[in-house]
């Protein structure tokens, strides 16, 4: 079993090649060293699983500490405001990434790409976005990192440019459900669920706030299906944002998303435990906490729901649907853009490697799916796919 030096020599490190001392706010700190500490007794990573989450914390740390030093060197950034978000959630693998970039496929509204998340120091720029040479460093850093792997870029495509989930943004922070996800990090796991989610939105603005200083549109468009269980907490760093929840049939998720996440587990270590990861019961949980949150006053016109059945459908439809309820204004050049955007998604998708999975796979059928999900399936009308 191969392991990390300890956390205080891997801070120290990110020190020497900065020539920065300061990582800012001590909330990363406790997070960091217990999931070193798990890394090293838990996950059993590789050699090359080692050195591939070496280099993804080593570089976070230098990122955090060169995040820091720029709020000194650029004071405006804290006064950055972050208006009227709109932010997609709802079961992962449920078409959350599909409408994110959709989304972001309006020239209107900014969506934080791969390379800025993991290199946002210093603050992009407009004029050379598209050309930064951060764009290269972010592809060979995920290359080193196994995230171009045949296996992963079926299940989730990823590349520099494209949009990225908000959970990739709290890595800066390191409270993050990643690590949960890509290794066996059992001390990490319970403290991140026990850390207030409040504190996670405030650093998911200040990494916001750093990325629009020099590159605004007129909103940002955000997405992970972690916000399902912190929506409270959410609405509270961002008062004014609204929220497209994404559904479709659990049936459908769960095996889909146990494969990600076994997937995920093999970038980094031999060991993977059977079964659904405890996916089925942590879901039907986060959902039950999204619907007890949309019954508060004043929440019924912030949310959108999005079926992938229906927008799978007719996307731009759904797109026209999701502005109206949110009042937000669009015209015919935007809706081009956007549609142009979905030839190109789908002409992608059908040269891509497939994607395949079954609940049988993981210990699970449809009934045990429909015991923990009823309730979600009827309150929103999920259509079913089986």
């Amino acid at each position: 079993m191969a392991k990390l030096p300890s956390a205080m020599e891997m801070m120290a490190a990110a020190r020497q090649a900065t020539g920065l001392d300061d990582f800012g706010d001590e909330l990363f700190r406790e997070p960091f060293e217990v999931l070193i500490g798990d890394l090293n007794s838990t996950a059993e990573l590789t050699e090359l699983g080692a050195k591939r989450a070496y280099r993804r914390l080593f570089d976070t740390l230098c990122q955090r500490l060169m995040l820091t030093e720029d709020r000194k060197r650029f004071p405006a950034i804290a006064d950055e405001e972050v208006k009227a978000p709109i932010f997609v959630a709802g079961l992962p693998r449920s078409g959350t990434t599909f409408f994110h970039n959709l989304l972001s496929a309006d020239p209107a509204n900014r969506s934080p790409a791969t390379w800025e998340i993991m290199y946002p120091s210093p603050p992009p720029e407009a004029e050379t976005y598209g050309r930064d040479p951060r764009i290269a460093a972010a592809r060979a850093a995920m290359e080193q990192e196994g995230f171009m792997g045949e296996a992963l870029q079926a299940v989730h495509p990823f590349d520099a440019v494209r949009p990225e989930e908000c959970n990739f943004m709290w890595e800066l922070s390191f409270l993050t459900v990643n690590y949960s996800a890509w290794w066996e990090v059992p001390n990490y796991t319970a403290l991140f669920y026990r850390t207030d989610p409040t504190l996670i939105y405030q650093e998911e603005r200040k990494v916001l706030q750093h990325l629009q200083h020099r590159f605004k549109r007129d909103r940002w468009v955000l997405k992970t299906p972690a916000h399902n269980r912190s929506l409270a907490e959410l609405f509270t760093v961002f008062p004014d944002a609204r929220v497209v929840q994404c559904h479709r049939d659990p049936a459908k998720i769960i095996a889909s998303l146990s494969k990600n996440l076994a997937i995920w587990r093999k970038v980094f270590s031999d060991k993977v435990p059977p079964g659904a990861f405890g996916m089925l019961e942590l879901q039907a949980e986060s959902l039950a906490r999204m619907a007890a949150f949309r019954e508060r006053p004043g929440m019924k016109d912030r949310f959108f729901d999005a079926h992938y059945v229906a927008v799978q459908a007719d996307p731009i439809r759904e797109l026209r649907r999701c502005y109206d309820q949110f009042a937000v204004p669009y015209d015919a050049a935007r809706l081009q853009a956007v549609t142009d955007w979905t030839e190109e998604d789908r002409a992608g998708h059908a040269k891509g490697p497939r994607h395949t999975y079954s609940l049988d796979d993981y210990g699970l059928d449809a009934a045990a799916v429909d015991q923990a999900m009823g309730a979600y399936i009827a309150r929103y009308g999920v259509q079913l796919e089986r």
